[in-house]
């Protein structure tokens, strides 16, 4: 029988990536000169939703991607790993970036990161980039709109494929039933659960232009 691997205090591993915990001595040492204010103080669980989903529907090697909303970053370093992708991770919080550097050093890779609202990231930024991924970003009602034109802007940037994930939140399902309206050929939607570290039941928007 296989021997599980033995993992130092407060790390998990979860789809092939390394995960400290809030209480891992380096996150905790960070808190006191980085305190993230967006929701960025922990790794939210549909980042696994993504990990999962994208095992079985991967994206080509070697691709340039972008996280929005990267907070921590689990989703960008599962790329980075998984996919040989050139990752950058956007978020409107710098203060979020010190952990996304741990995470990434943790994992052997190294993440570029932005600093940017999603109504800041313009046609011209995004046709740097050929993948989007972002987990836990709907959230609030304003970001149904925010998040649809960014979309928008997407497509015409030459992006060619978004997969967003979330556990279901009303403002999820409203830019789900928009992107479904404006491009019905282009998006899927699936109800997905992820099996580790813990099982995680959520949505998947998937958008292939």
């Amino acid at each position: 029988m296989p021997q599980l691997e033995a993992l130092p205090a407060h790390v998990k591993k979860a789809y092939g990536i390394y995960l400290l915990s809030a209480q891992h001595r380096h996150i905790k040492q960070l808190k006191t000169v980085a305190q993230p204010s967006v929701h960025g103080h922990k790794t939210w669980e549909s980042s696994f939703l993504i990990m999962d989903y994208l095992r079985e529907r991967p994206i080509p090697k070697r691709r340039s991607l972008l996280e929005l909303g990267c907070g921590w970053g689990p989703a960008s370093i599962y790329c980075a790993r998984q996919f040989n992708a050139k990752v950058t991770g956007v978020d409107i919080d710098e203060a979020v970036f010190p952990y996304l550097d741990v995470m990434a050093s943790y994992n052997d890779v190294g993440i570029h990161h932005w600093k940017s609202a999603f109504n800041d990231i313009k046609v011209k930024d995004l046709r740097d980039f050929e993948v989007l991924v972002g987990a836990d970003i709907c959230f609030w009602d304003s970001l149904t709109d925010e998040l649809f034109r960014l979309i928008k802007r997407a497509k015409r940037g030459g992006v060619q494929r978004i997969v967003l994930a979330d556990p279901g939140r009303p403002t999820f399902e409203a830019l789900i039933a928009r992107c479904q309206r404006t491009w019905p050929e282009a998006t899927t939607h699936e109800v997905w659960y992820a099996t580790e570290p813990k099982r995680t039941t959520g949505h998947i928007l998937d958008i292939r232009f």
